[in-house]
């Protein structure tokens, strides 16, 4: 089970586009490890409820390098970067319209579940993964992610990433029945996740919310 380390992250300030984009805001950085080397494949995630979109994704390339695009400006989101090996990052920043520098990560390897794994070629599949997803091809995505999984029974938080891919295609998704399905399924894959790890704060958070949006749906 990886354990999670907070990273303190500083106040994010952000170049507009231009005009047409007032209300949202770029993000771009580095994700490193503590010797300095660049981690291919991470994924950069940015949260908000209360925006919509409500999530941003990302995937570092070969240098490590990440970027987001239309995050919704005097708000605060919360920010986590995860790559397989390594303990995972995060933190709140607030997005503003002023320009600043890149926002970088600093992620500490772990010793446990995956020191003897091929952390690379799970780095790379993942960045394959999350390529579907940002493209939209969320089922694709998500067998993807089970496979990873599946291999690799440790990276339980594997869940929240497969969770999150529901809501995505939820989002997405004009059929109501269709909708409720999908986020049934994100509970139920946090769900998975909270019985391997019962203390996991974002697991119960994002679930809290996920369940809400449910339940207004079956009202409706």
């Amino acid at each position: 089970m990886l354990r999670v380390y907070l990273v303190a992250l500083a106040v994010l300030t952000l170049a507009l586009a231009g005009a047409a984009e007032a209300q949202t805001g770029r993000v771009s950085g580095v994700v490193k490890d503590t010797a300095g080397k660049p981690i291919k494949g991470a994924t950069v995630r940015a949260i908000n409820p209360e925006a919509s979109p409500r999530e941003f994704t990302s995937t570092t390339d070969e240098k490590g390098r990440f970027a987001m695009l239309g995050l919704r400006t005097t708000a605060t989101w919360h920010f986590v970067a995860e790559a397989p090996g390594f303990f995972l990052s995060e933190g709140d920043a607030v997005i503003r319209s002023q320009p600043g520098p890149p926002f970088d990560f600093t992620m500490r390897r772990d010793p446990g579940p995956l020191a003897g794994a091929l952390v690379k070629d799970i780095q790379e599949q993942l960045a394959s993964a999350n390529a579907l997803r940002d493209d939209g091809r969320f089922d694709q995505a998500i067998t993807a992610y089970q496979s990873i999984q599946t291999k690799n029974p440790k990276l339980t938080t594997l869940n929240l990433v497969i969770a999150g891919t529901y809501r995505d295609k939820a989002e997405r998704e004009n059929d109501p029945a269709a909708r409720v399905a999908l986020l049934e399924k994100a509970v139920n894959a946090y769900a998975d996740l909270l019985r391997d790890d019962s203390t996991n704060e974002r697991a119960k958070t994002e679930m809290a919310v996920v369940s809400t949006r449910l339940q207004d749906l079956k009202k409706n």
